[in-house]
Formats: C-alpha cells, structure tokens, sequence
C-alpha cells in the first residue's frame, strides 16, 4: 500500500472553494484533479490565522511575569519612545518606524514589504519589526505610538 493511501493528507488553504467549484470553467479542471485524487484521504481546511498567533506569543515571550527578578538599574534608565505609521497602496506596502533614546540617539528606517497588506497589517509588522529591534538593542522601558488609519 502505498504512503499517501496510508495516511491522511490534510491541506491548509485559504482559497474558497465552495465559489471555485461553482464556476463552471474551473470546476471541470478541479473535477479531474478530484477524480485523481479520489483515491487519497484528502481534508481541506480553513487555513488559521497566522499573524494573530505570532503576535499573542510575541507579546507572551516578551512579558514580565512574577518570577523574574527586577533589574536594580531599571529605575535610572530611562524610556526609549518608538512611533510606526505605516501605509500601502496597490502596488505595494510600507511602514515608517523612528525609535529614539533617552539620550537623544534616534533610529529612522523605512520598510518596504513584500506582500500586499493593508495599511492596519503594515503598520502591526512594522510594530513587531521595532519592538525586535528595540529587543537587540537591549532597551528595557519603551513607549510605542502606532498611527492607525
């Protein structure tokens, strides 16, 4: 018996295919497809929400809990300020992020994205992409300002 006969093959998508299968140009095409592959266990399914997960264990991994032990210096340091806008159009996505230090320091970087996004997506991936990089620089107390459109 061969593998895929075997097991259940599960296929994540995001397609729709209850208005694929209703197009009578494309449903003969899938109608073969079906045929051939009638012979396998196939499951679709609605493929989840990613980026929804990936920011709920964002914010989990970077959230202080009561076991950890508070830095003494904290206090003295003093808060780094981080503002995103981002904005997309037809052709493509961006975001604009400015992360300044206490002392004065600022970092300005323009992201372009390579998938189309709404402006809300744009502006939450250029958060995420911030916040990892205030990670690296190692700032302890920042407040972040997102313009949402």
């Amino acid at each position: 018996m061969p593998y895929f006969q075997a097991h259940t093959i599960k296929v994540l998508t995001d397609k729709p295919l209850k208005q694929v299968m209703a197009k009578p140009d494309t449903s003969d095409r899938l109608i073969k497809w079906s045929v051939e592959l009638g012979e396998y266990d196939v499951k679709f399914e609605a493929r989840p929400v990613i980026k929804s997960q990936v920011l709920a264990y964002f914010v989990g991994d970077n959230t202080p809990t009561e076991h950890m032990e508070e830095d003494p210096f904290e206090n003295e340091r003093g808060i780094w300020k981080y503002s995103v806008d981002g904005s997309s159009c037809i052709t493509s996505s961006g975001a604009g992020l400015v992360l300044a230090s206490p002392d004065g320091w600022t970092l300005e970087c323009a992201l372009r994205f390579k998938f189309k996004a709404t402006n809300n997506e744009a502006e939450w991936e250029a958060l995420i992409a911030g916040l990892t990089i205030a990670k690296h620089l190692d700032v302890q107390k920042i407040e972040a300002s997102v313009i949402l459109s």
